[in-house]
């Protein structure tokens, strides 16, 4: 099937990879199909729509929210571990509207960064006996000074029930513009709700998981990352810290809060990472293409395209969702397992994570297929967040008003 979108020209390679040739005029857009049975025809949600219908009816979701200026541009990419099976790019990277979005776009995955890079790193360690996660951290972050009156464990850290949430009417009490006065209070701020009921969502969290990692394996996180999971899982394009120097700059993504293209939007990591610092917490860049070869990684239950496996079964026992009940925000060792604006039908069976500029990856351990959706966010967050859940239950077939 052939449509017109703006951005990019779509084909695939010898190797059944898809290439995008950028383009200023509008361009041919052609759906890609890995599979004889689509992603989204599998499971028990249904009768499903065609990929390419659902790629059209992601299209008016995001070609809207373009119109609209809550989004400059979107990438939406799902498959299952025989291939993609839907693929669309729509709008622009930029502010300018000058560079098209494609699957190949790199962009600062802002939040996404937790658990693409951060929670892979640590299950890879865990494969690796270097890591408990029912630990205190302080076991691996001898660095951090403050009294505690309970144990804060790895664990308690990654699903952000450690008490490190910002206390009422002082959003990031750490935050410093310059980064080492910054990391200084980091490591020296008590809890500011030492014993939470519930999960507070902090970025503080995952920079103590940095700062820990890189104890615990006595070396660089993004160098870690680089060795250990990008490069085995194939995933070229995808760096922490800053973009890889070999990415020319027409394919870079501009996200929300930045000047230019390649910069990491998180107001906390981006100063972290400028002076060196590692946090998980922000900082990744990645592409729709390269994420999707992760997201066969965790399909697959550790085990790249390549046959190369970076953790097993008992890691996965780590983070399997928890379908007893709906909590939003809910997560198992740092991925997501539920949110208000989850698709009732995938609950139980999906795990994700979403970036505040405007990014969500999802994948389906039932089902074994997964779903990427990548935004250049310029507005309305709720909205755009709803409708990247939306994007993601069209892909898989979910009936959606």
């Amino acid at each position: 099937m052939r449509r017109i979108v703006f951005g990019t020209l779509l084909v695939v390679g010898m190797s059944g990879s898809l290439l995008a040739v950028p383009t200023n005029a509008p361009v041919i857009y052609r759906d890609v199909y890995g599979t004889s049975k689509p992603a989204s025809s599998q499971g028990k949600l249904g009768d499903a729509s065609k990929p390419s219908d659902a790629v059209a009816r992601c299209g008016e979701i995001f070609q809207s929210e373009i119109n609209d200026g809550v989004i400059h541009g979107a990438t939406v990419l799902a498959g299952g571990l025989d291939g993609v099976t839907a693929v669309g790019s729509w709008g622009w990277a930029d502010a300018a509207h000058t560079i098209p979005m494609t699957p190949r776009t790199v962009i600062d995955m802002a939040s996404v960064t937790k658990t693409v890079a951060g929670v892979t790193a640590y299950l890879v360690a865990h494969a690796r006996g270097q890591v408990d996660f029912d630990a205190p951290f302080t076991n691996y972050l001898s660095a951090y000074s403050a009294p505690l009156t309970r144990n804060v464990t790895l664990r308690d850290l990654a699903n952000h029930r450690s008490g490190f949430g910002e206390a009422d009417g002082h959003p990031r009490v750490y935050f410093s513009s310059d980064p080492q006065t910054m990391l200084k209070k980091l490591l020296s701020l008590p809890p500011a709700k030492p014993f939470p009921r519930k999960v507070i969502y902090s970025c503080r969290n995952y920079v103590l998981l940095g700062q820990a990692f890189e104890s615990l394996v006595k070396g660089r996180a993004a160098e870690f990352c680089r060795k250990e999971i990008f490069i085995p899982a194939g995933m070229n394009d995808t760096s922490l810290g800053a973009p890889l120097p070999s990415i020319p700059s027409e394919r870079l993504a501009q996200t929300c809060g930045t000047k230019k293209c390649g910069v990491i939007s998180d107001y906390v990591a981006r100063p972290l990472w400028a002076a060196d610092i590692s946090t998980f917490n922000a900082g990744l860049f990645s592409t729709a293409e390269d994420l999707a070869k992760l997201m066969r990684v965790y399909l697959r239950g550790g085990v790249c395209d390549n046959g190369t496996r970076l953790f097993g079964e008992a890691e996965m026992d780590q983070i399997k969702p928890v379908p007893a009940k709906r909590i939003d925000g809910a997560r198992n060792f740092g991925w997501v397992y539920d949110d208000s604006k989850l698709h009732p039908a995938l609950f139980g069976t999906v795990l994700f994570h979403t970036g505040w500029s405007g990014q969500t990856v999802l994948f389906d351990l039932k089902n074994k297929r997964y779903a990427i959706v990548l935004t250049t966010r310029c507005g309305n967050y709720d909205r755009a967040k709803r409708d990247r859940f939306k994007a993601v239950a069209i892909l898989f077939g979910c009936a959606v008003e």
